[in-house]
């Protein structure tokens, strides 16, 4: 995967990071694995929630993400990956500010005000300034959840339970289909912030879990520590995004069809670059642009890449996963496709197959 298509799509991200499962109690996790044995029809476990209660649950849940101001040790597993970062939101008003520090291989910061952020990079003082891309991350959920999602899942209120020394209830998000995963959501009962979330298998299996494992909520942090070094650059090679919102028809594309559930959000162009900023060609010609289209059903997200196929950089057409995460790359004559998300191989691959390049 390029530099600028890893950079665009934060599908972990939003997901969030986790050490490996939590334990629950006895009848919790007996509750649990009894969901994920089978996704036929009938209620996902537990007391099951009409269509009114799971939208004031997922609103609530989205709400607090937004305007709750907390501190916390973020973790996050998938698969053999591991990973944790450290999380400061602070919400004053109508102003929303955030810092992310990566605690797991090369040192990276995010600090964030309101759309803008800005990604730091200190061992080799590069930085990275671009507004928001759509993609909701960990404790959100996307914008539209509580309006979209319910209708492709059932949700059912399993049992309450501790998460990082808080109580919280824990809802079961069950698909209609096979085009998506099933979702464990732990929210606090008090704020109703999300603090764990896991995203199951077919089988049950857990695929992917994210968790707070030590949480503050409703301090007092300084704005400044977040403000001061977004304003404070000097020595740094600072990249500043060059994406510009279009629409696929616009660039050439059409789809052929929807896949069922999945609506189109966002579809931007930017430069094709490693990481190392975009520059024009050689001959003076503009750079080479990679198109993304971002879909999503309410809860899960798929990113569409399309670039110019180039014979050094793509080889061989594959599909890969990591955790809940899958990814598809093709080559569609003159271009190259790369679809990733968290969703089933089968809908990536009906993803894949909706693109057609107008003739």
């Amino acid at each position: 995967m390029s530099g600028v298509i890893g950079q665009a799509w934060r599908g972990l991200g939003r997901i969030g990071l986790s050490v490996g499962l939590l334990v629950l109690g006895a009848s919790a996790m007996a509750q649990t694995q009894g969901l994920g044995q089978a996704q036929g029809a009938g209620p996902p476990g537990g007391v099951a929630l009409s269509p009114v209660e799971g939208t004031a649950w997922l609103g609530r849940i989205q709400h607090a993400a937004a305007n709750s101001s907390y501190q916390g040790m973020l973790t996050f597993s998938a698969g053999a990956a591991v990973s944790s970062s450290r999380v400061t939101h602070i919400c004053d008003g109508r102003q929303r500010y955030e810092r992310i520090e990566t605690l797991d291989g090369r040192a990276r910061l995010q600090y964030r005000h309101n759309e803008q952020l800005l990604t730091v990079w200190p061992a080799s003082k590069q930085a990275r300034l671009e507004q928001r891309d759509p993609v909701a991350e960990f404790p959100a959920l996307p914008a539209n959840a509580s309006q979209r999602a319910l209708d492709f899942y059932d949700i059912g209120l399993l049992a309450r339970d501790r998460i990082a020394g808080r109580e919280a209830e824990l809802l079961m998000l069950k698909p209609r289909d096979k085009l998506r995963f099933a979702q464990r959501l732990w929210a606090d009962r008090e704020t109703g912030l999300l603090l764990r979330n896991d995203v199951l298998g077919p089988t049950g299996e857990t695929l992917e879990s994210t968790a707070f494992s030590d949480i503050h909520l409703g301090g007092k942090w300084s704005i400044d520590s977040i403000l001061g070094p977004m304003k404070r650059l000097d020595g740094y090679r600072v990249q500043r995004s060059l994406a510009e919102r279009t629409q696929i028809d616009a660039e050439g594309w059409t789809l052929a069809h929807a896949v069922p559930g999945f609506a189109l959000i966002s579809c931007s162009k930017r430069p094709l670059d490693d990481g190392a900023g975009a520059a024009a060609a050689s001959d003076g010609s503009p750079p080479v642009q990679v198109l993304q289209s971002v879909f999503t059903d309410g809860l899960a997200h798929v990113s569409v890449f399309i670039e110019p196929f180039d014979a050094l950089r793509h080889k061989q057409p594959m599909g890969t996963s990591l955790g809940a995460t899958h990814t598809l790359t093709s080559r569609r004559g003159e271009w190259w496709l790369t679809v990733v998300g968290e969703v089933p191989m089968a809908t990536v691959q009906q993803f894949e197959a909706l693109f057609e390049r107008k003739r």
